[in-house]
Formats: structure tokens, sequence, C-alpha cells
């Protein structure tokens, strides 16, 4: 063997086994399952039209199997938009409380600036104010 070759990995036949059997039943077999039913369908819509009907029942039925898979994705969406509606609603009652705490914490911080903005001018307009009395009195 050459430094170059990679050797695959001997596999577990147990879990080998597992997943071939989780693959038949999970993929493999629903997949078959939706074939034959499609192809029921086919053929039952088929003898529907060449049969004793009339054309206008095999003409219903194709309208209804064309119907079928808009039904589903208008339900699969208005299941959706039904989420985002309940989702809203919840947000919507609950919003108001964390929206009043954090208004509170922020009045609470702009309150502790103020005090902490007074606190830093305080000297500079004291200054100002002494000189300004000086110039007041200089006028006199």
């Amino acid at each position: 063997m050459t430094i170059n070759e990679t050797q695959k990995p001997e596999r577990n036949p147990k879990t080998h086994k597992d997943h071939k059997r989780e693959t038949f039943w999970q993929i493999t077999f629903p997949l078959v399952l939706g074939v034959i039913f499609v192809l029921i369908l086919a053929i039952l819509t088929f003898m529907a039209a060449t049969g004793d009907g009339r054309i206008v029942q095999a003409a219903d039925a194709a309208l209804i199997f064309l119907i079928i898979p808009l039904m589903l994705f208008t339900l699969i969406s208005s299941i959706i938009l039904a989420a985002f509606a309940f989702g809203i609603i919840k947000l919507n009652s609950t919003l108001p409380l964390y929206s009043k705490q954090l208004q509170d914490v922020l009045i609470r911080v702009r309150q502790q600036v103020q005090i902490g903005s007074d606190k830093s001018v305080e000297p500079i307009l004291k200054i100002q104010s002494f000189f300004a009395s000086l110039k007041a009195l200089k006028r006199k």
C-alpha cells in the first residue's frame, strides 16, 4: 500500500442494515405508494373518458384533480397566514408591557444623564456668572 491510497472504513453492519430499512420505509415505500395512487387515478380518468361515461364526466374529474393541489397550497398558505396573525395578536398583547418597562428605563437614563450634564456644566456656569456680575459692576 502506498501513501497516496486511502482505505474506506468498514461499514458497521448493524447501522447499515438499520439505515437500509429506514430508507425503504421513509423514502421508497411512500414514493411507490404515491406513484401507484397517481397511476390508479390516471387509469380511472382514462376509463371514464373512454368508457360508457360521457366526456363531460371525464372533464369534471380532470378539473377536480387540477383543483385539489391548488386547494392544498391555499390551505397551507392560510395556515401560515393564520399563524402570523396569531403571533401578531400575541405580540400586540404583550408588547405594551415591555414597551412601558423600556420607556421607564429610558426615562431613568435620561434623568441620570440630565443630572450628570447639569453637574458637569455647573462650575463653568458659576465662573461665567461671576465674570458677568463683575462686568455688570464695572458698568455701574
